[in-house]
C-alpha cells in the first residue's frame, strides 16, 4: 500500500509541476516583455499614449536638461534652503532639472510621482518634501496650458545603503535612468552616458 501511495504522491507532484510550468509558458507567450525605448540627456521625449496606468499623457514632451548629484546638506545651502527639515533626510540627491511642454492636451497632465530613478539594481521615488520647496507648489501633479512650456526640478533620494560602496562612491558613472513611462513602451531618459 505504501508503494501505491508514493507513486500516487510522485504523480499528483509531477502533474502539479507540469501545470505551472504550461501556465508560465502561456504567460510569456500571451504577455511579452514592454518595449523599452532609451532616450539621451537633452533628447526631446514625447509621451505620447504611452501610460503608467490609466492616465495618458497625450500632447506632453518632456526634455531632461540637466541632472547633479548633490550632498543633501550641500543642496540646501545651495538654494538657500536654511530652515529646511526633513523626518529622514537623504544622504545625497540626485537632482534632475526636466522641461514639460504641452503642445495640445487640453485634458490630461503629468504626474511627478509615478517617474521613478532607476537603474539595474535600485528605484529610487522623489523626496517630496523637497520637490514641494524647490518647485513651489503643492501638486505631484501638474497640468499645463496648450501650447505652453515649463521647467521642474526633481530630487531624487540617494542612501548610501542602498548602493554597493564601490557604486556610492562613484555615482557619477553608475548607469541611471529617468523612466517616464512603463506601457507599452517603457521610455527611459539615461541620465549618466
Amino acid at each position: 500500500m505504501k508503494k501505491w501511495t508514493k507513486i500516487l504522491l510522485s504523480v499528483i507532484c509531477v502533474g502539479i509541476v507540469a501545470a505551472w510550468g504550461i501556465r508560465v509558458y502561456w504567460v510569456n507567450q500571451t504577455y511579452p516583455d514592454v518595449n523599452r525605448q532609451y532616450y539621451s540627456m537633452g533628447e526631446e521625449v514625447e509621451l505620447g499614449t504611452d501610460r503608467f496606468y490609466y492616465d495618458s499623457m497625450d500632447g506632453y514632451y518632456v526634455t531632461l536638461e540637466s541632472a547633479e548629484i548633490y550632498e543633501y546638506e550641500d543642496l540646501l545651502a545651495k538654494y538657500g534652503f536654511s530652515d529646511f527639515q526633513e523626518a529622514y533626510p537623504p544622504d545625497r540627491i540626485y537632482l534632475l532639472k526636466v522641461n514639460i511642454r504641452n503642445t495640445d492636451s487640453t485634458e490630461d497632465g503629468i504626474d511627478f510621482s509615478d517617474w521613478t530613478l532607476q537603474s539595474a539594481e535600485i528605484r529610487e521615488d522623489l523626496d517630496w518634501d523637497l520637490y514641494y520647496e524647490m518647485n513651489n507648489i503643492e501638486e505631484t501633479a501638474i497640468a499645463l496650458r496648450t501650447d505652453s512650456e515649463m521647467e521642474f526640478y526633481l530630487p531624487y533620494n540617494l542612501r548610501d545603503d542602498f548602493f554597493k560602496e564601490s557604486d556610492w562612491n562613484n555615482l557619477e558613472e553608475y548607469p541611471m535612468f529617468l523612466t517616464v513611462t512603463w506601457f507599452p513602451n517603457k521610455k527611459m531618459i539615461r541620465i549618466n552616458e
